[in-house]
């Protein structure tokens, strides 16, 4: 016997089919495959663990985020790890909302201090950045000489710089073509006269055609994360350094173009950020090295009406 054909309705679809959707929700929308593993994870991680996947997703209430917050909690996650955790359960909600699954309500992140982001110290720029003798060294240790220049003169991000091709330098314009951007928007921005001049050097060591990737491995291949982590590990620990992490680069380029005066609307066009908000945290957490240079850049201390010596009256 045939079975009819019924439009299911909102109140009884459970969790686990409302999470299905939305992750073909995603795909269709042509997220990041990156993305959409976070959102798996916070499903598979933290959501399941809570409520059972056949849970209807109509009788979900704000007091589910209560509970996913103390689960967190007594497993001794930090508070960004929450925040974290919590932006992909109200991506998954929001979306159920969308669609009149559950009742509406607003989730938001509780507040969490701060991280200080230690950066690079100039010591430490000074020892990664010394170039290493080619008649002794690796490829893959030029190679990583080359990329920590390149990570602090752009201060892209890690996906970005493995997707770099050696067409995207143009050298004859001073211009690096960014094609793989976390807001998939390609960019543009400046090939410093430095960084053009260790590229060149590079460029002699790893020749390839305009189509091959910038930086690669020994045999051409594209990088991966894991793999260059490990590499620039040992590359720092070679050298004394015992800091590493990819990302740092980019607080440190940060925290440099902010110390040396750069405007911040040129940071965010620099470090591709969608808005202002990364930047004005970057700023608060060097705020304490920007009043080093206070004095250097204030405008009243640099007028030179006050850099006349002044004479009180009646006295020498």
């Amino acid at each position: 016997m045939k079975k009819k054909i019924k439009i299911t309705p909102p109140k009884d679809i459970t969790l686990d089919r409302g999470a299905d959707e939305f992750i073909t929700y995603c795909e269709f929308k042509n997220l990041r495959p990156a993305t959409i593993k976070f959102y798996n994870a916070t499903l598979e991680g933290y959501i399941y663990k809570v409520l059972d996947p056949k849970f209807p997703i109509s009788e979900i209430t704000p007091s589910i985020i209560e509970d996913l917050i103390l689960y967190c909690k007594e497993r001794n996650l930090k508070d960004v790890s929450i925040n974290s955790m919590l932006r992909g359960v109200r991506a998954i909600f929001n979306y159920f909302m969308k669609l009149d699954y559950m009742d509406k309500f607003e989730i938001t992140l509780p507040k969490q201090d701060t991280p200080i982001i230690e950066t690079y110290t100039d010591a430490e720029i000074e020892i990664l950045l010394k170039e290493p003798d080619k008649r002794k060294c690796t490829f893959s240790d030029y190679r990583d000489w080359a990329m920590c220049n390149f990570l602090l003169a752009t201060g892209c991000r890690f996906k970005t710089i493995i997707n770099v091709k050696i067409r995207d330098v143009d050298f004859d314009n001073n211009l690096i073509t960014y094609r793989y951007t976390k807001n998939r928007k390609r960019q543009i921005v400046p090939l410093s006269s430095t960084l053009k001049h260790v590229l060149y050097k590079y460029l002699k060591v790893r020749d390839g055609k305009d189509d091959d990737y910038l930086f690669c491995g020994i045999y051409g291949d594209m990088l991966d994360e894991g793999s260059v982590s490990q590499h620039l590990r040992f590359y720092n620990r070679k050298r004394g350094v015992m800091k590493t992490g990819i990302h740092r680069w980019r607080h440190t380029f940060a925290k440099k173009w902010i110390l040396e005066g750069g405007d911040v609307f040129s940071l965010q066009t620099m470090l591709g950020h969608s808005s202002m908000e990364m930047v004005r945290r970057y700023v608060n957490m060097f705020s304490t090295d920007l009043s080093k240079t206070f004095s250097i850049y204030n405008p009243l201390d640099n007028m030179d009406v006050y850099k006349e010596k002044i004479t009180m009256r009646g006295r020498k």
